[in-house]
């Protein structure tokens, strides 16, 4: 396993996330049963080669999905040996929004052109009568049919010549911006707040109506401050985690 865990680094995946997914593996296949306990962190080090910061987020991420617990002296329990039904995102960079859209396929409709009116401006955070592409569908993680969540995505209409691409391109749509049309992603400001989950999205997501869930809203900027794509999402509270690590800058101490 040690083996091919070197090999999904040399793919490109982020080390912790592979260490994460051999040890999701190994549990699910009982070489770790319920109740057991996983090797130490000094064990994991030695046995695939990799950094005990790089071990300990793996370990943070299985916690994080319920599969183990951690009690400081004695080691990490393995609790369960399924992951439960929700989808964990961490977050630190614009590099991990790539990654969360190649873990998650969006499905999308045909796009609408709208114009932005009083409240849609002020939603999106852009001028009254603006002009853009608008895209309705669902993200489901991989493997599953329940869907993640509901997004609304929303492009720049100076970008309408991508628009028969952005259904089939498998990648983040500002990706693709980027590459088709020679922009250039400097920012993405997120909101996230909580919201009863309106009767029409709740029957698409197979939730009920009113049920509590988590609205996302991103909004992609160039370096002039231009904004670029705004996606704005509804999960269900019970299908999604956000994580986002915080670390003290240490050079200003």
């Amino acid at each position: 396993m040690a083996s091919n865990l070197r090999n999904e680094f040399k793919s490109g995946q982020h080390r912790y996330a592979a260490l994460a997914q051999s040890l999701l593996h190994d549990i699910g296949s009982g070489r770790y049963p319920v109740g057991s306990m996983l090797p130490t962190e000094i064990e994991l080090v030695q046995q695939y080669g990799l950094s005990r910061h790089t071990v300990r987020e793996a370990i943070r991420q299985l916690q994080q999905v319920g599969l183990v617990s951690r009690k400081k002296g004695v080691g990490t329990l393995v609790k369960a040996g399924n992951i439960e039904a929700r989808y964990t995102q961490s977050c630190a960079s614009i590099e991990d929004l790539f990654q969360y859209a190649k873990e998650v396929r969006l499905t999308l409709g045909e796009a609408e052109e709208v114009v932005a009116d009083d409240k849609l401006a002020k939603i999106l955070g852009c001028n009254k009568g603006q002009r853009w592409l608008k895209y309705v569908g669902l993200r489901k993680a991989r493997n599953h049919e329940e869907p993640v969540c509901y997004t609304e995505v929303f492009v720049r209409y100076e970008y309408a010549s991508i628009r028969d691409k952005i259904r089939k391109s498998p990648g983040p749509i500002y990706a693709l911006i980027e590459k088709e049309c020679s922009e250039k992603v400097h920012e993405v400001n997120q909101q996230i707040s909580a919201i009863a989950i309106p009767g029409d999205i709740a029957k698409q997501l197979g939730a009920r109506k009113g049920a509590p869930g988590l609205f996302v809203a991103r909004h992609y900027m160039a370096a002039d401050d231009r904004l670029i794509e705004v996606a704005l999402s509804i999960y269900p509270a019970d299908r999604f985690t956000y994580s986002t690590r915080l670390r003290l800058d240490t050079s200003m101490e």
